[in-house]
């Protein structure tokens, strides 16, 4: 498997994961950006795929964004005890990872 090919579904994953946590959390309280954050992380998670989907000159840009959105995902998340939030975080530390890869290339 490609990197391009395990960014795009790390992305993924961790789009669907941050939609879990975001419904999970309605009508939830909480003290930090979370889930402030999974919207942010949904939009440019979906984006990167698409981008790197059809090599996009910007890809590489867009992955960058993407992992820095990933990161504070995975911090606002993970300082959280609820399964939801611990898989969100966990979906957000694999693609932030996979997004720093391709990002440098």
């Amino acid at each position: 498997m490609s990197i391009n090919r395990e960014c795009i579904e790390a992305c993924q994953r961790c789009a669907i994961a941050c939609e879990q946590c975001l419904n999970a959390m309605i009508g939830m309280d909480s003290d930090n950006d979370c889930p402030r954050c999974c919207r942010e992380c949904i939009d440019l998670c979906l984006l990167c795929a698409q981008a790197m989907a059809r090599e996009s000159r910007f890809a590489g840009a867009i992955c960058k964004l993407c992992a820095e959105a990933c990161e504070w995902c995975a911090e606002q998340c993970g300082a959280h005890s609820h399964d939801h939030c611990r898989a969100c975080a966990k979906a957000c530390r694999d693609c932030m990872e996979t997004c720093r890869e391709m990002a440098t290339n």
